[in-house]
């Protein structure tokens, strides 16, 4: 059994919900990336990892054209390989991107999604399957709140999250505290006490300001503090942390598991953010997770893409158990579709997302192969972005 060809599809998905985050504030990007393993026996695995911002809004100089071409050089290592020896494959791949750059977890989180994909067709299983089966079969979830103008925008989409069945939510606020105040203070009296509201302060503050932003908030209860400081601060949050009641959650500050372990060693956070793809993928979350269960520490998992990549996550999600003190943030794909359920998409690439989300709980994936997932044709040529030719690898 061999893999036969690699094809790399740029495609262009319009967000129908308004996602966006105070680091910036930069909103989602419509750009992804489609992938298809091909093999010599008829299976094909499908993956896509991150959206990939524009690199004038970004000002990274990160661009999808430029992940494209990395992932064609990367293809060509895995022409007439045996698609069943995933982790060797996988490890291969990573030794030819610098891991530095978070830009190229995202790359070879679209490999380890095709991959994984592949090899669940392959033996006829779900990727859960692959992973050592189910542990949580439903997943309360947390929705995250949009950068919203307005303390009454903010609080009415909370309230409809919440209304929806989502259990907690998580807002993301900028470097003005009064600003940040405010809305949290309207979310919190639109939900009242009980409903718990963590805040993404998006690497926007120095020490001392985010140390008096988080007592002002706390005075209404706050359930944590996400990258207050900038992610390279690992002192910066050890003192915070010592000084704060208020669990410490990182995100940009474990955007690896390199970094995850860093951060563990010098005691930075209470927790983590998990987003699967960015990570670099479910090989490399496993990894992730695992660090932060022998640390002892709770961690969200998030996905932020589309319905592939979402799948991906929901299948590893399920298959990890951990505490619900922070509830995983499995929804966010959702923004793409402008719904707050799986059963409301009515434009998407594939048939179904694979699993259900409703009622603001997540449904464990069911038996279908691989990520369960099969692609409307019609739908990805309709969303085929025109000027980026299709890039086959054989």
């Amino acid at each position: 059994m061999k893999i036969t060809s690699i094809e790399i599809i740029a495609l262009d998905q319009p967000h129908k919900g308004r996602l966006i985050f105070a680091t910036g504030p930069t909103p989602a990007s419509n750009n992804f990336i489609l992938m298809k393993i091909h093999t010599d026996t008829g299976h094909t695995g499908i993956g896509s990892s991150y959206s990939y911002p524009d690199a004038p809004l970004l000002k990274s100089g990160v661009s999808r054209e430029g992940a494209m071409v990395l992932m064609k050089d990367m293809a060509r290592m895995l022409i007439g390989e045996d698609p069943r020896r995933t982790h060797h494959l996988l490890n291969r791949l990573e030794t030819s991107i610098n891991g530095w750059y978070s830009e190229n977890w995202y790359v070879l989180g679209t490999f380890d999604c095709a991959l994984y994909d592949l090899k669940g067709k392959i033996l006829g299983v779900p990727v859960h399957d692959l992973l050592g089966g189910i542990q949580r079969d439903r997943i309360p979830l947390e929705h995250i709140q949009s950068f919203l103008p307005t303390p009454e925008e903010a609080a009415a989409e909370a309230k409809a999250h919440i209304d929806a069945g989502f259990r907690s939510i998580k807002l993301h606020v900028n470097a003005d505290p009064k600003n940040a105040l405010a809305r949290f203070r309207a979310m919190r009296d639109t939900l009242g006490a009980e409903v718990p509201i963590g805040v993404d302060m998006g690497m926007a503050y120095n020490l001392s300001g985010a140390l008096r932003t988080i007592e002002q908030l706390d005075e209404y209860g706050l359930n944590f503090v996400e990258q207050p400081l900038p992610a390279y601060d690992v002192e910066g949050h050890v003192l915070l942390r010592s000084k704060t009641r208020v669990p410490l959650i990182a995100d940009h500050g474990m955007m690896s598991v390199g970094e995850a372990f860093g951060a563990i060693k010098a005691g930075a956070y209470d927790g983590g953010h998990c987003l699967v793809c960015r990570v670099g993928g479910i090989h490399r979350a496993v990894k992730w997770a695992d660090l932060m269960d022998q640390a002892f520490l709770d961690y969200q998992i998030c996905n932020q893409g589309n319905s592939i990549a979402a799948a991906a996550g929901a299948h590893f999600a399920v298959t990890r158990r951990k505490s619900d003190r922070f509830n995983d943030e499995l929804s966010l794909f959702l923004y793409l579709h402008g719904t707050m359920d799986t059963a409301s998409i009515t434009d998407d690439i594939v048939k179904t997302p694979g699993f259900v989300i409703e009622n603001g709980t997540l449904r464990a994936p069911g038996d279908a192969p691989g990520l369960g997932v099969e692609l409307v044709d019609e739908a990805v040529e309709h969303y085929r972005h025109r000027d980026l030719p299709v890039i086959t690898v054989k």
